[in-house]
């Protein structure tokens, strides 16, 4: 078997050192709270459930430990928290206090406003979505976003009738471009710059 020079050795074992030291220092993802209710009691609720929370993990899964799940809604509906768009940030963050989030994201889908268009030749339909939003930085102890998106998308038809569920999905698919922009420039750019 051959020697190795003692140069090489040294390498080696700053190899193994430095491999060592990256692997201790990765930082875990900061974790995410996604409370999520839908609100729009329709017989699709599944399909906008759906499409708001794949559109959720897509854009957030990258950079973010996210955690979703119904023990994090059920702690806010224990303080009497069941209308996400009127909970305030420190009630919100004072009942996730000890789960050790660094961001909060809340966010429900609104019954939708359903309007019938008619013409001569064509029968249509308008829906609004309405999804309040919030991003709450925990370590900040601020919001970085507290608004809502309205979206309206409309369909008509030159024979028989436009679906709802077509026109609601894509309504939400506009607000899910609102919540991606958020997420983008509010979450995940300033890290970057850090």
């Amino acid at each position: 078997m051959k020697r190795m020079s003692p140069a090489r050795s040294l390498l080696m074992v700053l190899a193994l050192l430095c491999a060592a030291v990256s692997a201790t220092l990765a930082a875990p993802l900061p974790r995410v709270a996604v409370i999520y209710a839908n609100n729009a009691k329709t017989t699709y609720d599944d399909a906008l459930d759906n499409c708001v929370l794949k559109n959720l993990d897509e854009v957030l899964s990258p950079k973010f430990e996210v955690v979703r799940s119904g023990d994090v809604f059920q702690k806010l509906a224990d303080r009497g928290m069941t209308d996400l768009a009127m909970a305030e940030r420190r009630d919100i963050m004072d009942a996730l206090a000890g789960d050790e989030f660094d961001y909060i994201i809340c966010l429900s889908v609104e019954p939708f406003q359903r309007k019938e268009k008619f013409s001569v030749f064509t029968q249509g339909i308008e829906m609004t979505a309405t999804v309040p939003f919030k991003v709450i930085d925990v370590n900040g102890d601020r919001y970085i976003y507290n608004g809502k998106f309205v979206e309206l998308q409309s369909d008509s038809t030159w024979v028989g009738s436009v679906g709802n569920k077509s026109v609601a999905i894509e309504a939400l698919q506009k607000v899910n471009k609102g919540i991606n922009k958020v997420i983008k420039e509010k979450m995940i750019e300033p890290k970057a710059g850090k």
